[in-house]
Formats: structure tokens, C-alpha cells, sequence
């Protein structure tokens, strides 16, 4: 790779030794993040490329979610187990946590690798060769712990406005991200959302051929600028290899390309 932004959930601390590994490598590194946000009452994810990451804002954006995370992570866990009838205690729990916050996929990970969970049927399309197999603990988390399932919890999610307000403040682009993740049969709501952004996220892994072919004509006829993210989690999603994302070839990377270069 020629050229990498890390955008991370809500904190931009990896940036400043992305960009020095990057130097070592030959590889141009963009401040970037990716910022929890609603828009009328839609959750979805907000990415901030060309950012100034040293603003301070930043660390208390961080700090604002992970101290309600703490809390939701084990509310949304234990309403989980609960209702699945599951009994797993809090020493174990609390081997899986990373900063005190139960992340669900470690949850899927932990579930899918102990051989005492083998008959539990619910699982098994996470299993190889099942339905949900290709990303099984990220999925995990779509079908369990995102909004509207048994594992969610209701948290204070920052305003898009105000969030777009704080990526323009610090001389970045603000794009909405895989608009099919949160905005499936909501084109409406979308629509409005993407008048207030500069760019949307067109080639994604979550997205189609058809549904890049989709959200390139909604960009275009919105004169809104195109971004491409992997949305690569590491081993979670095994299936996800950075750099290779549906309809993203040499003659499309141009056109992103461009905006990237006018950056500060």
C-alpha cells in the first residue's frame, strides 16, 4: 500500500505512530477517525479524513465514550446472557475486557472457541460453513448487540451536526461511512443527512457491486466527494484483506485520489 488513513472508533491515538511508521515504510499516513454519531434517531458512523488529530477535542470526544462504554458494554452483556439463557461469570467476563469494555465480538470469540457451547444451535451459523460464517464475530455483533437487539443498550451518541462541525474545525472532510450498515431502507433520512457532508463512503466491504453502483450515482448527482474504506477489524474479520474493496480498481481510486491531495 502506497497510502493508509486509520480510522478508529471515537480516538485518533494510533494516527501519531501510524505516521511514523509510515515514514519508515514509504507509506503516507491521513489523520482520520471514525465518530459515532445520530441523525434523527439513526445511529451511524462519521469519518473525519485530513483531521489535525492534536486537537484536543479529540481526547475528550475519546474519553466521553469510553466512560459510558464501561458502563453499557456489561448492561448489554448481562441482558444478553439473560436472555440467552447463558452463565458465564464476571472473572471470566472480565478476561475478555479491553479497557474495562466487554467488546461483543471477543464475546463471539470467546463462545465459538469452547467446545461447552458446541450445542447451542443459535451458533451455528457463525461456525464454518454456516450463514454468518465469513466475519462470524463482527456479525456476531450485527445480529446480537447493535440497535434494536436483545444486547444493545441506548447511549448518548454525539449529534452528527455538531460532529461534522468538529472535522471541518480541524481542517478535515466529513464523509458518511457504509451507508448500507445503518441507512438500509432509510434513503430518505440519508439523503438529508448527505447535505450536510462533504463526501460519502461509495466503496465499502459492506457494500455490494450493485449497492456501489447505487451510492457512486447518489454521490454524483449530489456533487459529493467518493471515499473507500475496508473497514478492516483484524482477525474479527477474517474475510476483510486491506485494500480490496468491491468496485474499487486503478480508474475509481483516481477520483479519490484527487480530493486527497488537495488536503492540508
Amino acid at each position: 500500500m502506497d497510502m493508509i488513513a486509520i480510522a478508529d472508533h471515537n480516538s485518533v491515538r494510533a494516527v501519531k505512530q501510524a505516521v511514523e511508521m509510515g515514514k519508515e515504510k514509504g507509506i503516507r499516513v491521513i489523520g482520520a477517525i471514525e465518530i459515532d454519531c445520530v441523525f434523527e434517531s439513526v445511529n451511524f458512523h462519521l469519518t473525519g479524513y485530513g483531521i489535525d488529530v492534536s486537537d484536543e477535542r479529540y481526547q475528550q470526544l475519546e474519553t466521553f465514550y469510553h466512560d459510558q462504554n464501561v458502563k453499557i458494554t456489561w448492561e448489554g452483556t448481562r441482558s444478553f446472557l439473560k436472555a440467552m439463557q447463558l452463565d458465564i461469570n464476571d472473572d471470566v467476563l472480565r478476561s475478555l475486557t479491553v479497557q474495562d469494555m466487554i467488546v461483543p465480538e471477543d464475546l463471539a470469540e470467546y463462545l465459538l472457541s469452547h467446545s461447552e457451547y458446541d450445542h447451542l444451535s443459535w451458533l451455528d451459523p457463525y461456525r464454518p460453513g454456516g450463514s454468518r460464517c465469513s466475519n462470524p464475530n463482527l456479525n456476531f455483533y450485527w445480529d446480537y448487540f447493535s440497535q434494536g437487539k436483545i444486547g444493545y443498550v441506548k447511549d448518548e451518541k454525539k449529534s452528527a451536526e455538531d460532529m461534522i462541525d468538529l472535522i471541518h474545525q480541524t481542517k478535515g472532510k466529513a464523509f458518511v461511512a457504509h451507508p448500507v450498515a445503518n441507512f438500509k431502507g432509510k434513503d430518505d433520512v440519508l439523503i438529508r443527512l448527505l447535505q450536510k457532508v462533504d463526501g460519502l463512503e461509495v466503496y465499502s466491504t459492506y457494500h455490494t457491486l450493485d449497492e456501489v453502483e447505487k451510492y457512486r450515482a447518489v454521490a454524483d448527482s449530489m456533487h459529493l466527494l467518493k471515499s473507500a474504506g475496508s473497514d478492516f477489524h483484524g482477525h474479527h474479520k477474517p474475510a476483510i484483506h486491506l485494500g480490496v474493496i468491491p468496485g474499487l480498481n486503478e480508474k475509481t481510486s483516481e477520483e479519490i485520489l484527487k480530493w486527497i491531495e488537495e488536503l492540508s
